[in-house]
């Protein structure tokens, strides 16, 4: 099996299109836009959706309650989310320091859906019949 990924750290370079006319030449293929921003590849491949899922993350919160007020969580958040004992939800990345250091469980992660997965067909379908290849050398 081959595989091509087509990557770069800049926007507007190039990478959807350059992949969507990958898959225009590409005989069968399994075609994956990961970009988690802007996924552009529906724009080109107009694609049937077939199935949604629901795509999962996890979320610090901390229960004021059962806290302490200790300070671990506060120390080793290394993407500084906890101030005052509160999780800025748009700093945390759902690692889990949080909730494995704290002595009480006070910090626990939560599941909350941060998106959907779309299983979809295009007009390049994942199977077609392939040139046999010779086998006589």
């Amino acid at each position: 099996m081959r595989q091509v990924a087509i990557l770069s750290g800049k926007g507007g370079t190039g990478k959807t299109s350059v992949a969507a006319s990958l898959a225009a030449l590409a005989g069968r293929a399994v075609i994956a836009d990961c970009d988690v921003e802007a996924s552009n590849m529906p724009l080109l491949l107009h694609p049937e959706v077939g199935e949604r899922r629901d795509f999962e993350t996890r979320r610090a919160e901390i229960d004021p309650e059962s806290c302490l007020r200790c300070g671990l969580c506060v120390e080793e958040c290394r993407f500084d989310a906890i101030s005052d004992f509160k999780v800025d939800h748009v700093k945390c990345e759902g690692c889990g320091v949080c909730a494995y250091i704290c002595p009480t469980g006070a910090a626990r992660l939560r599941p909350r859906v941060s998106g959907y997965l779309y299983v979809s067909e295009t007009r390049f379908p994942l199977w077609t019949p392939m040139p046999r290849r010779s086998t006589a050398r």
